[in-house]
């Protein structure tokens, strides 16, 4: 039979490697006549569009997160300013609905009717709203007829 390599002898069902049968020099058999041997592509050249692609994504990504992180800061300094403002306005609102509410009251309009020259009718007359007729009869009042100053 033939010579076994010291190192194909240790794989099971390995087939056998003759030595010293082909002279040197002599073509090698081709067992497929498709198939031939061509020269390896250095896998650098092969890799540099696909790192520079993979830096430029992620690059990018990096810039983007950078531009979202800085927009939404300022956003929220802008909510902190005017929530501050809202507050204000609200307090401001607060005291200018106090203040109507005290210049509407009846214990500001007397005094300040009497001091204008008006005086309260002694004969009031009410107004019905569903059919329009006026209920009791109106008289002028005169000045100063019957109060000289409202107190609270």
């Amino acid at each position: 039979m033939s010579v076994l390599t010291s190192h194909s002898a240790h794989f099971h069902g390995a087939i056998p490697h003759k030595t010293g049968t082909r002279l040197r020099g002599a073509p090698r058999p081709h067992p497929k006549r498709g198939l031939r041997l061509v020269a390896p592509v250095t896998d650098r050249a092969r890799r540099m569009p696909f790192v520079v692609v993979l830096f430029v994504v992620i690059g990018s990504g990096l810039v983007g997160l950078i531009l979202i992180s800085t927009a939404m800061q300022a956003q929220t300094f802008e909510l902190a300013k005017l929530t501050a403002e809202t507050r204000e306005l609200e307090t401001t609102q607060e005291a200018l609905q106090r203040e109507v509410s005290e210049l509407e009251s009846p214990e500001h309009l007397g005094p300040l009717a009497v001091a204008h020259g008006m005086v309260p009718s002694q004969t009031p007359v009410y107004l019905q709203l569903s059919d329009g007729t006026v209920k009791g009869s109106p008289k002028p009042a005169e000045e100063r007829s019957n109060i000289r100053q409202v107190v609270r």
